[in-house]
């Protein structure tokens, strides 16, 4: 692993203390939109503000376990990379669905704990799974949470009631508040802009005063906070309910694609050289996740989903080590025994509030899409991934007229982040049926040309819509093997040698089939001495060529024929 030539401190660099704790506190401040999640539960809920402040010190403190959890990585349990977790809108409609159903707060917080038992039976089953469970699925995860956040943030600007006599104060304090965000991120070039969230919700605080648009219960509440409070789980109480299970495990399941996508991400932040995902390391931090839902469950937090804008945040800053999972978790955990910290955003009018999820919206929506155009789309993955948008954009007038039609489904079909990504991948999964792909074709021993098989070869992968290095490197172990084998090795009367691909989205397999002997392939190269004083060593750099090109190479005997089966992993 190489580190990007744009980071300062990579995965492994241990930074000075003062660059650790300052970029602890901007990546807090950009999380600090996690308690406004709990507020609009508040709303959605029926909670009371004693029981918000609680709701937001338990999720503080779980984000900020999650995040020592993942810098460690002990016992198969963390990713060893830093990436926070955040509250998202995505996860209300599951906590709403289950007060609808009847289920009491004990009971909706505890099943909590069903989204921690998905996500850790899910990072066990992510590797085999591999072909389903793609990249282009996390992205259109990490796309969505984008879009509900951004779409909470719009309905918080512009859900006004027509006859509000503020309203002119509203929309002030909103564009304001933005144009300070866009202001900071898209022009200041100094390290302010290391703190664009911070400030920008300071100036719509400040500017919310000046214009008087802070509740009176709201700061009586806020001079009424206890400085310290150590918390008192449970804080609604511990009630199992198995009709909820499978509502929350699908939340837990969806929770998991996207953090594949966020993982994927820091990973190729943190790689000069990155290729593909390391699914071991992204099973590793989803059980991490799952085991911090578990104790959300226990202590009654907010669910909780891996923060693509915080991870950007971090690459964009060059600091996106290791260690500063312990400084943000240490803050995060900090911050939750402080109630005065946590009723500051109970302050925060929803005009402020709006500005800053559009703002953060945009990162996590592009990211999203960056992932999903990081990989060539065939026919198969177009279908699965369009199919996923057009149910997320129809999903209103879907889920009632479902719900009218066919109640029982409403267990999968709660919310539109859960209709799109379970389209997608049932989809892909029907489209599996068939999806090896093999073409066999004969070239002459001693006649073939380096272009003809070139040809052949992208040809396939065009078709099969491989990844474009992974298919140059095919053509190249193909050509140098042909000439190797038909120099030598080819027995004269059979001179012929017969080239199977097989593709199936996870390895490219070139199959190189002939009658004659073994060939020998070299472990070290000719020096350019040896190769002056023996011009048949050329043999000898062509072996060396083909081990180093496919490292996984296997010759064998199968009848009378011998066979090169190279595997080239993508």
């Amino acid at each position: 692993m190489r580190k990007p030539q744009n980071l300062v401190y990579g995965v492994d660099d241990l930074p000075p203390a003062r660059v650790g704790l300052l970029s602890a506190l901007q990546q807090v401040a950009f999380l600090s939109a996690l308690l406004s999640v709990p507020s609009i539960a508040l709303a959605n809920l029926g909670l009371d503000d004693d029981q918000f402040l609680r709701l937001a010190a338990a999720t503080l403190f779980c984000s900020g376990f999650v995040l020592v959890l993942q810098g460690f990585g002990i016992g198969g349990v963390g990713a060893r990379l830093f990436y926070p977790l955040q509250c998202t809108t995505a996860a209300i409609p599951a906590l709403v669905y289950a007060s609808s159903a009847g289920l009491s707060l004990a009971e909706n917080f505890t099943m909590v704990g069903m989204v921690g038992v998905s996500q850790v039976l899910f990072s066990f089953v992510i590797f085999r799974l591999r072909a389903i469970f793609t990249v282009e699925v996390a992205g259109l995860a990490v796309f969505l949470i984008g879009v509900g956040l951004g779409q909470q943030g719009l309905f918080l600007v512009l859900d006004l009631p027509p006859d509000r006599p503020d309203a002119i104060a509203h929309l002030t304090i909103v564009g304001v508040t933005l144009a300070t965000l866009v202001i900071l991120h898209v022009y200041v070039q100094s390290r302010l802009r290391l703190f664009t969230n911070l400030i920008g919700l300071c100036v719509g605080m400040v500017l919310s005063v000046a214009l008087g648009q802070l509740d009176p219960h709201d700061l009586r509440l806020f001079a009424d906070a206890r400085v310290v409070d150590f918390p008192r789980p449970p804080l609604f109480g511990w009630a199992f309910n198995l009709g909820a299970v499978i509502p929350f495990m699908v939340t837990g399941f969806v929770f998991a694609l996207t953090s594949m996508g966020v993982q994927t991400i820091a990973q190729r932040n943190n790689d000069r050289d990155w290729k593909s995902p390391d699914l071991v390391s992204i099973g590793r931090g989803i059980r991490a996740e799952g085991v911090m839902h578990m104790v959300a469950g226990f202590l009654n937090a907010m669910p909780m989903v891996a923060s693509g804008g915080a991870v950007a945040l971090a690459a964009a800053s060059g600091c996106t080590a290791r260690a500063l999972a312990f400084w943000t978790g240490g803050l995060l955990m900090t911050f939750s025994l402080l109630p005065k910290v946590i009723g500051f955003w109970l302050l925060m009018p929803v005009s402020v509030t709006g500005a800053l999820f559009i703002f953060l919206s945009t990162f996590t929506t592009v990211n999203g899409i960056q992932l999903v155009a990081s990989r060539v789309l065939d026919a198969r993955k177009v279908l699965a991934i369009g199919m996923g948008f057009v149910a997320a954009i129809a999903y209103e007038p879907l889920h009632r007229l479902l719900d009218g039609q066919v109640p029982g489904l409403r267990l999968f079909t709660f919310s539109a982040f859960a209709v799109s990504i379970l389209v997608t991948v049932v989809l892909l999964a029907i489209f599996r049926i068939g999806v090896t792909r093999k073409v066999v074709r004969r070239f002459p021993a001693s006649g073939a040309r380096h272009d003809d098989v070139a040809n052949f070869i992208e040809a396939e992968g065009a078709r099969w819509s491989a990844r474009v290095d992974v298919v140059q490197r095919a053509a190249q172990v193909t050509w140098h093997a042909l000439e190797l084998i038909g120099r030598d090795y080819v027995d004269p009367e059979r001179p012929v040698i017969e080239v199977t691909t097989r593709y199936n989205d996870i390895l490219f397999d070139i199959v190189l089939r002939y009658e004659g002997t073994a060939p020998a392939l070299a472990s070290r190269p000719p020096t350019a001495e040896e190769l002056l004083e023996n011009p048949a060593l050329a043999e000898q750099l062509t072996g060396f060529l083909i081990t180093r090109l496919a490292p996984d190479l296997k010759i064998q005997r199968i009848g009378s024929s011998w066979e090169l089966h190279f595997r080239l992993p993508v």
